[in-house]
Formats: structure tokens, C-alpha cells, sequence
């Protein structure tokens, strides 16, 4: 089952809308992402979070690479994306069903609740191209979470200088630890006889803003231009934005391996907890993971940016 709603347009790079980054990678994605993370382990982590009963909402579901077999363990999940062409990749991956969809933004269109373990992978919460807009995507997870629900989202650690290497692993962005509040970049992704894939990116630190495309050129196909643009954010900060929600963080890993995070750890896995009746929520954490509450930008330049969907 699919609900449909509308896509709406993004402030930044002009005529980029919610859905552009979706609709441009739906055909590649599975491709062009199938390591970024270890899906085995992902699984795993969420399924032991909701349980063989519990329900599952994943935000930015794209082609269902992780939806489809957290469906198999979990009891309900329901994913939401703002791009029709990803959940057609989806569809035709999930020939059972198992995955209910939503076609809509995840802010404003997100299924009523109550839900066990709602899920933001891959830097997805970074999709939101404002702080506010990340903040609201707080705010509805919150609203839809039930007592005792957890809220975990992966991202990248971003780097002091100008938040990685802009969008996929090491291929765009500045990457290279500059200073400038602005900077850009030309990369190659891939070449072989008949074809190259260039990454070409801009960033702003101050908006902690990263955009490009991805320019593949072939002989069979001419040029495509896949674009992408996100709003980057330190841990501190999305801490932050959990506890404006009356969230708490619970656990912070440097992976879904629960391999511990530190000062080193080019991304985290975080679970956010909405307390039950009772819960003291003033600190805004209970770190079961022993991660320190302080860590934020790292010092090294970071090069596991990517989009998640």
C-alpha cells in the first residue's frame, strides 16, 4: 500500500525539490551504496530494538534496502519517501508486501504512530536542508514514538573545516580540511572506456551547507546529472535537538557493530529514547553506551559523507 502526497520545493540549490535527489539515484543507489554500510549488522541493531512484534518507521525508505528485511523480523514497518522512482525500486524489490509506504515528505506527511523504533540512516536526517527543518523532523519522531520508543539515526561526523567530502565517501565536497568559509570541488567518482562519473560540489561552512552533482557522461547514454544537498550537523548539535523533542539519548556507537564511538569515529549510530511516565529527562542523556556527552566535530576531515534514502 502507498499513500501519496506532494513533494515540495527545498530552499538552496535552485529547483532542487525534496524529491530531486531520490528521483536522480533511484536506478543507482542499490548500486553505488551497497557497502556503505554493513546491512547484516543494520538489521540486526533495529530488529533487536523493536523486536519480533514491535513496529518499525523508517524515514527516507528509499528502494527498501533496509526496510525490506527488517521486515522479516520486526512485526510492522512502514517506510516514508518523498520520491515516487525510489519506492517503484522499492516495489519491486518487496514482491511480498511486506513494507508499507508513504510517498511524502518526512516532516510533514509523516503515518500517525505509535511506533517502537523509528529509523534515519545514512546521514538521512541531513536531507533537511535547514536547522529547522531538522528540528521539526525531531519533533514529529517524538510525537509518533511510543513510551519508551527509540529514535536512531547514522550520520557522518563532520569535519571543523567544512563537513566532509560532500556526498559520497571521499568524491566530493572539499574534502581536503580547507578553511575557507566557502569552498568547491571536482572529483572523479569512476571511469572506464565508455564512460566517467565526475563529482563536482560546493560547500558554506557558516550554513554548514554541502550541494553538487554527479555528472555521468557515456557514449551509450550522454550526460545525466544526478543532483544532491544537505544541512550537516554535529552529534552536540542533534543532541541538542533530541532533548528540544523530550528525547534522551540512550546509546551512541561508532557503528551498528556497537563498536565504541570516539574522538576518532567518522560517524555514529545514536539512539534516542522518549521516556517513560517517571524517566528524569534533565540531562537529556543516559548514555548506556559510556560515549562522552561533549563529542562533536572531530578533528580530522571526515569522508563518509553520503545521502541516505
Amino acid at each position: 500500500m502507498c499513500t501519496t502526497l506532494p513533494a515540495r520545493e527545498d530552499a538552496g540549490m535552485r529547483g532542487f525539490r525534496s524529491d530531486s535527489y531520490g528521483d536522480a539515484f533511484a536506478d543507482v543507489y542499490d548500486e553505488w551504496y551497497a557497502d556503505v554500510t554493513d546491512l547484516d549488522a543494520t538489521v540486526a541493531f533495529v530488529a533487536a530494538l523493536a523486536g519480533p512484534d514491535g513496529s518499525v518507521l523508517e524515514l527516507g525508505v528509499g528502494t527498501g534496502r533496509l526496510a525490506v528485511p527488517i521486515a522479516a523480523r520486526a512485526g510492522r514497518v512502514v517506510g516514508v519517501d518523498t520520491s515516487r522512482r525510489m519506492l517503484e525500486e522499492l516495489a519491486r524489490s518487496d514482491v511480498d508486501r511486506t513494507v508499507t509506504t508513504v510517498h511524502g515528505d518526512m516532516v510533514d506527511d509523516l503515518p500517525d504512530g505509535p511506533f517502537d523504533v523509528v529509523l534515519a540512516a545514512y546521514n538521512t536526517v541531513f536531507n533537511l536542508t535547514s536547522a529547522e527543518r531538522q528540528q521539526a523532523c525531531f519533533d514529529q519522531v517524538a510525537a509518533r514514538l511510543a513510551p519508551g520508543g527509540r529514535f536512531v539515526v547514522e550520520a557522518f561526523v563532520p569535519d571543523t573545516a567544512d563537513g566532509g567530502d560532500g556526498g559520497d565517501g571521499g568524491d566530493g565536497g572539499d574534502g581536503g580540511g580547507s578553511t575557507s568559509p566557502r569552498g568547491s570541488r571536482v572529483t572523479v567518482r569512476s571511469m572506464s572506456v565508455d564512460a566517467v562519473v565526475l563529482s563536482a560540489s560546493v560547500h558554506d561552512t557558516a550554513a554548514q551547507v554541502a550541494e553538487g552533482q554527479f555528472i555521468e557522461i557515456s557514449e551509450a547514454g550522454g550526460v545525466r546529472l544526478r543532483p544532491w544537498s544537505i544541512r550537516w550537523a554535529d552529534p552536540a548539535e542533534l543532541d541538542a535537538m533530541a532533548t528540544k523533542s523530550g528525547l534522551v539519548r540512550s546509546e551512541r556507537w561508532a557503528d551498528y557493530d556497537r563498536s565504541p564511538f570516539d574522538a576518532s569515529s567518522a560517524r555514529h549510530v545514536t539512539v534516542y529514547s522518549l521516556p517513560t511516565r517517571g524517566t528524569d529527562v534533565a540531562s537529556g542523556t543516559v548514555d548506556a553506551s559510556g560515549a562522552a556527552a561533549g563529542l562533536g566535530n572531530a578533528a580530522q576531515v571526515r569522508t563518509s559523507l553520503g545521502q541516505s534514502l
